[in-house]
């Protein structure tokens, strides 16, 4: 807890040398995970929003090109998060 203190003052002290204002709403302090662009960030690393994931495989079966290219662009958005993604979004792209 002491590092985490030390940093944020660091942080802090940038921000106020800077002028620059936190919302303070919006701050999550010493929380260990937090959610970031969509991603949640821990000590342990990065793991991609399981909502996401379900948006993902809720989707309804693309039925033209427009379709499958914004399913592709929002499977694409959490391809880090899956083992082998490449494979399997390969047969798709090749309809596009």
């Amino acid at each position: 807890m002491e590092v985490h203190l030390g940093h944020l003052r660091r942080v802090l002290e940038v921000m106020r040398a800077n002028k620059l204002y936190a919302n303070i709403d919006k701050c999550i302090f010493a929380s260990p995970e937090i959610k970031v662009l969509g991603c949640f960030v821990s000590n342990v690393g990065v793991r991609g929003d399981p909502e996401k994931a379900k948006a993902v495989a809720a989707w309804p079966t693309p039925r033209s090109q427009k379709d499958l290219r914004k399913w592709l662009g929002l499977a694409n958005y959490l391809h880090k998060y899956s083992a082998g993604y490449a494979g399997l979004a390969r047969p798709p792209t090749t309809r596009i």
